[in-house]
């Protein structure tokens, strides 16, 4: 039985479209995106048990931003990102994702900052560091 070209490209399209319906987002892969406009990477540290993730540091002039991206989305798992302000407390975005976890966000003009993330197990914590 033969097909007609718009049938053909009808289901080449209704697959493309279940393609990108999974693939995940670019802003999964992009940490200045999750963070939001002005944000630029600072630092970064690869964490990794099981699913690879890596946690970045970002900083757009007045505001530090942390998120831990997996390298490879995938089936939810246990992800945290942190950050805390020299004389503040930490603040935590902890949950199972499948993506990413933050953003964390902090004003931290003149101060330094300790942050990290982690996936499953593993996790990275700095030292106080990218004061001023």
């Amino acid at each position: 039985m033969r097909k007609s070209y718009a049938a053909v490209l009808t289901a080449v399209m209704g697959a493309v479209a279940v393609v990108a319906s999974t693939t995940p987002s670019y802003a999964a892969a992009n940490p200045a995106s999750i963070c939001g406009s002005g944000y630029s990477v600072i630092d970064s540290e690869k964490v990794s048990n099981g699913p690879a993730a890596t946690s970045y540091l970002l900083w757009n002039g007045s505001s530090n931003c942390v998120v831990t991206i997996r390298a490879t989305a995938g089936k939810a798992t246990l992800m945290h990102a942190k950050l805390r302000v020299q004389g503040g407390s930490w603040k935590v975005d902890e949950n199972d994702y499948t993506s990413y976890a933050g953003p964390v966000r902090a004003a931290a003009n003149g101060t330094c900052v300790m942050w990290g993330g982690g996936i499953n197990e593993a996790s990275y914590t700095s030292g106080w560091e990218h004061c001023g």
